[in-house]
């Protein structure tokens, strides 16, 4: 009888661990997107101006965590005496989903004293999951000088 339970014993922890390495080994929900990314206060082609503060607020969301965003602005074109801003951020904190606030100085010249062109400039968003999965996302604004009174 002893013989019989001990061997009722093995077959039934052998079931219980190739159940295991089953639902293991078997997850097909594996993370290859990057995180969702979205700004949520300016719409697209909003206008700007020189000398100004832009306000951005950017909300991130992934399953795997973020590691780190980068949030860039350029002029479309890319001209000479383009406005340009860059900043790139690692996150501490394991993070899922949270919501960045960042203001964002336009000046008014540049560090040679020049005027900067006006025009259509585009925010791009950059984002790293822990799986290392990136994404990108653009919104599109205007940056103007204020009419003169």
């Amino acid at each position: 009888m002893n013989l019989i339970m001990r061997f009722f014993k093995q077959i039934s922890l052998l079931f219980l661990l190739t159940t295991a390495f089953t639902f293991v080994g078997c997850n097909d929900d594996v993370d290859t997107a990057g995180p969702a990314i979205e700004i949520t206060n300016v719409p697209d082609n909003k206008e700007f101006k020189f000398g100004s503060e832009l306000k951005l607020d950017i909300h991130f969301n992934d399953p795997s965590g973020i590691v780190e965003y980068q949030i860039e602005i350029y002029k479309e074109d890319f001209t000479e005496n383009s406005f340009v801003f860059t900043k790139l951020v690692k996150i501490v904190e394991f993070s899922t989903t949270f919501t960045v606030y960042q203001g964002i100085l336009i000046p008014e010249k540049s560090e040679n004293n020049l005027f900067y062109d006006e025009g259509i400039h585009i925010i791009k968003i950059a984002a790293v999951d822990y799986r290392g999965n990136i994404s990108t996302y653009y919104k599109p604004i205007r940056i103007v000088y204020p009419a003169a009174e």
